[in-house]
Protein backbone atom coordinates (compact mmCIF):
# COMPACT_ATOMS: atom_id res chain seq x y z
CA UNK A 1 0.00 0.00 0.00
CA UNK A 2 1.21 3.62 -0.76
CA UNK A 3 2.39 6.29 1.85
CA UNK A 4 -0.95 8.36 0.74
CA UNK A 5 -3.34 5.29 1.35
CA UNK A 6 -2.16 5.20 4.81
CA UNK A 7 -1.93 8.73 5.00
CA UNK A 8 -6.16 8.98 3.83
CA UNK A 9 -7.01 6.08 6.35
CA UNK A 10 -5.33 7.80 9.27
CA UNK A 11 -6.94 11.23 8.52
CA UNK A 12 -10.09 9.28 8.03
CA UNK A 13 -9.84 7.42 11.17
CA UNK A 14 -9.21 10.98 13.22
CA UNK A 15 -11.71 12.49 11.29
CA UNK A 16 -14.28 9.81 12.56
CA UNK A 17 -12.92 9.85 15.92
CA UNK A 18 -13.14 13.77 16.35
CA UNK A 19 -16.77 13.30 15.23
CA UNK A 20 -17.71 10.83 17.82
CA UNK A 21 -16.22 12.70 20.53
CA UNK A 22 -18.01 15.92 19.52
CA UNK A 23 -21.45 13.79 19.39
CA UNK A 24 -20.80 12.49 23.06
CA UNK A 25 -20.05 15.79 24.30
CA UNK A 26 -22.94 17.16 23.11
CA UNK A 27 -25.23 14.08 24.67
CA UNK A 28 -23.75 14.42 27.64
CA UNK A 29 -24.54 18.45 27.49
CA UNK A 30 -27.60 17.60 26.95
CA UNK A 31 -28.37 14.76 29.44
CA UNK A 32 -27.12 18.06 31.91
CA UNK A 33 -29.56 20.27 30.73
CA UNK A 34 -32.39 17.66 31.19
CA UNK A 35 -31.15 16.96 34.58
CA UNK A 36 -31.54 20.63 35.28
CA UNK A 37 -34.27 21.49 34.33
CA UNK A 38 -35.98 18.28 35.71
CA UNK A 39 -35.15 19.96 38.99
CA UNK A 40 -35.29 23.22 38.56
CA UNK A 41 -38.34 25.62 40.24
CA UNK A 42 -39.58 25.89 36.95
CA UNK A 43 -40.15 22.67 36.26
CA UNK A 44 -42.03 22.05 39.94
CA UNK A 45 -43.97 24.71 39.33
CA UNK A 46 -45.63 23.06 35.69
CA UNK A 47 -45.48 19.45 37.63
CA UNK A 48 -49.30 20.00 38.52
CA UNK A 49 -50.16 20.67 35.41
CA UNK A 50 -48.10 18.08 33.66
CA UNK A 51 -49.53 15.40 36.32
CA UNK A 52 -53.20 16.46 35.10
CA UNK A 53 -52.27 16.33 31.61
CA UNK A 54 -51.15 12.68 31.77
CA UNK A 55 -54.67 11.19 32.51
CA UNK A 56 -56.10 13.34 29.72
CA UNK A 57 -56.26 12.72 25.58
CA UNK A 58 -54.18 15.61 24.73
CA UNK A 59 -54.95 17.43 21.47
CA UNK A 60 -51.96 19.85 21.12
CA UNK A 61 -48.85 20.35 23.70
CA UNK A 62 -47.67 23.79 23.18
CA UNK A 63 -44.14 25.13 24.24
CA UNK A 64 -43.00 28.42 23.70
CA UNK A 65 -40.31 30.75 25.41
CA UNK A 66 -43.41 32.68 27.08
CA UNK A 67 -45.73 29.85 27.90
CA UNK A 68 -46.43 26.58 27.68
CA UNK A 69 -50.09 25.82 26.54
CA UNK A 70 -51.45 22.42 26.96
CA UNK A 71 -55.12 21.83 25.10
CA UNK A 72 -57.77 18.50 25.25
CA UNK A 73 -59.70 16.31 22.65
CA UNK A 74 -62.37 15.29 24.89
CA UNK A 75 -63.62 17.56 26.36
CA UNK A 76 -62.60 19.46 23.93
CA UNK A 77 -60.94 23.07 25.08
CA UNK A 78 -58.11 24.11 27.18
CA UNK A 79 -56.85 22.19 29.96
CA UNK A 80 -54.24 24.73 31.22
CA UNK A 81 -52.09 27.79 29.98
CA UNK A 82 -48.80 28.35 32.30
CA UNK A 83 -47.50 31.93 31.53
CA UNK A 84 -43.90 32.16 32.74
CA UNK A 85 -43.98 35.79 33.60
CA UNK A 86 -47.34 35.52 35.75
CA UNK A 87 -45.56 32.80 37.67
CA UNK A 88 -42.43 34.61 38.37
CA UNK A 89 -40.16 33.28 35.49
CA UNK A 90 -38.40 34.68 33.31
CA UNK A 91 -38.48 33.77 29.24
CA UNK A 92 -36.74 30.71 28.40
CA UNK A 93 -33.84 30.56 26.33
CA UNK A 94 -34.45 28.90 22.71
CA UNK A 95 -32.33 25.74 24.05
CA UNK A 96 -34.09 25.86 26.92
CA UNK A 97 -37.14 25.35 25.16
CA UNK A 98 -36.06 22.40 23.02
CA UNK A 99 -35.18 21.18 26.28
CA UNK A 100 -38.34 21.67 27.78
CA UNK A 101 -40.35 19.92 25.00
CA UNK A 102 -37.85 17.04 25.62
CA UNK A 103 -38.54 16.41 29.56
CA UNK A 104 -42.65 17.46 28.51
CA UNK A 105 -42.13 14.42 25.98
CA UNK A 106 -40.34 11.94 28.63
CA UNK A 107 -43.16 12.62 31.33
CA UNK A 108 -45.75 12.69 28.74
CA UNK A 109 -45.27 9.37 27.53
CA UNK A 110 -47.84 9.28 24.68
CA UNK A 111 -46.25 12.03 23.04
CA UNK A 112 -43.05 9.94 22.12
CA UNK A 113 -45.13 8.00 20.25
CA UNK A 114 -44.52 8.72 16.64
CA UNK A 115 -48.10 7.38 14.86
CA UNK A 116 -49.91 9.36 17.32
CA UNK A 117 -48.20 12.80 17.66
CA UNK A 118 -46.22 14.59 15.60
CA UNK A 119 -43.67 17.05 16.75
CA UNK A 120 -43.15 20.72 14.81
CA UNK A 121 -40.66 23.03 15.65
CA UNK A 122 -41.77 26.72 14.04
CA UNK A 123 -41.50 30.39 14.03
CA UNK A 124 -42.98 32.85 16.06
CA UNK A 125 -42.07 36.58 14.92
CA UNK A 126 -43.27 38.57 17.67
CA UNK A 127 -44.42 42.44 17.27
CA UNK A 128 -40.73 43.81 17.92
CA UNK A 129 -39.60 41.77 15.04
CA UNK A 130 -37.88 39.20 16.96
CA UNK A 131 -37.85 35.57 15.73
CA UNK A 132 -38.61 32.91 18.61
CA UNK A 133 -38.79 29.17 18.05
CA UNK A 134 -41.17 26.86 19.92
CA UNK A 135 -42.26 23.35 19.66
CA UNK A 136 -45.66 21.82 18.74
CA UNK A 137 -47.09 18.42 19.39
CA UNK A 138 -49.78 17.67 17.88
CA UNK A 139 -52.01 15.03 17.88
CA UNK A 140 -52.61 12.94 14.26
CA UNK A 141 -56.24 12.94 12.98
CA UNK A 142 -56.21 8.95 12.91
CA UNK A 143 -55.73 9.01 16.51
CA UNK A 144 -57.82 11.85 17.30
CA UNK A 145 -60.76 10.09 15.16
CA UNK A 146 -60.26 6.69 17.27
CA UNK A 147 -60.41 8.90 20.66
CA UNK A 148 -63.31 10.32 19.06
CA UNK A 149 -65.09 7.33 17.99
CA UNK A 150 -65.23 5.81 21.53
CA UNK A 151 -66.49 8.89 23.55
CA UNK A 152 -69.69 8.47 20.77
CA UNK A 153 -69.80 5.01 21.92
CA UNK A 154 -69.29 5.25 25.65
CA UNK A 155 -72.02 8.58 25.26
CA UNK A 156 -72.76 9.48 29.07
CA UNK A 157 -70.86 6.37 30.79
CA UNK A 158 -67.73 8.48 31.49
CA UNK A 159 -67.21 11.03 33.57
CA UNK A 160 -64.53 14.17 33.56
Amino acid sequence: MPFSAYFVLFAALIAAFSLWMSWRRERQKEFYRIDNLRVSRLYRDLQPLIHRASSRDLDQVRIERDRITITTVFPPGTLGIYELRQAGHYKMSRIRTRVMAELIAEDLMILQDRGKYTLKRYRVIRPNGTVDYAYLYTIRTRYKDSIMAIHERLGDRIRY
